[in-house]
């Protein structure tokens, strides 16, 4: 399942893209795939936050693809940093796996694109060919869209129904619900589950952008209609 639309027709232009990702050996290959296509040139590669801005500092490419879990930092992080420099420049989000709400999250923040990281070459160039021309492509699974219309302005407890609220969250973002109502911060998070701090932040930060709300304490109060 895809959303995109296009403002104009293809033109011969050549689109100049940066891909942003700590895994290098992804982002080589997907530079060498891309490579079959004239109508996009990969200009660079930066795997972290500091190459990344360093890189936009000397050149400004069309098109970021940009990979949601950086090592350093988040991928939505970077792109408010990276939009706050260059407020034109296009940025497609890459994702490892589907999972409702990373759409919303995206288009959120600004985002232009989502794509998963598994999707087919002939996919991605119409994405970057899409949002290269004032368009946007967002193309998970369908279970990236939710399907609840939801007020982010509404500001009662619980933010959302609660059956909705339970929706939203998988698995292991309800064990980091859980967490948060003791309360528990990052590191101590990070630590009961045996990942990362910076992980655990992410993760806090995408359980926020689900329920649409800017606090901690708002998603424990609304988590606490789900779990009585």
């Amino acid at each position: 399942m895809s959303v995109h639309w296009e403002k104009s027709q293809e033109t011969a232009e050549q689109i100049h893209m940066l891909i942003v990702d700590s895994h290098r050996p992804f982002a080589e290959g997907t530079r060498a795939l891309l490579s079959f296509e004239p109508r996009i040139v990969t200009i660079g590669i930066a795997g972290d936050e500091d190459s990344c801005l360093n890189f936009l500092r000397h050149s400004v490419p069309d098109v970021v693809l940009l990979d949601f879990y950086l090592r350093d930092i988040s991928g939505l992080d970077l792109m408010d940093k990276i939009k706050a420099a260059h407020p034109a420049l296009k940025v497609i989000l890459m994702v490892e796996q589907s999972q409702e709400g990373y759409v919303l999250a995206a288009s959120r923040k600004g985002a232009e694109g989502l794509l998963l990281k598994t999707c087919a070459v002939e996919e991605m160039i119409q994405a970057v060919l899409s949002v290269s021309k004032g368009g946007v492509y967002y193309s998970p699974s369908p279970l990236a869209f939710s399907q609840v219309e939801i007020d982010f302005h509404d500001l009662h407890f619980p933010a959302k129904p609660a059956e909705v609220l339970k929706r939203l969250l998988t698995p292991r973002e309800k064990e980091i619900m859980s967490l948060l109502t003791k309360p528990l911060h990052n590191r101590e998070i990070a630590a009961a589950l045996g990942i990362t701090a910076r992980a655990a932040h992410l993760q806090v930060k995408i359980i926020l952008l689900k329920f649409g709300i800017k606090t901690r304490l708002e998603a424990v109060l609304s988590w606490a209609y789900v779990d009585e």
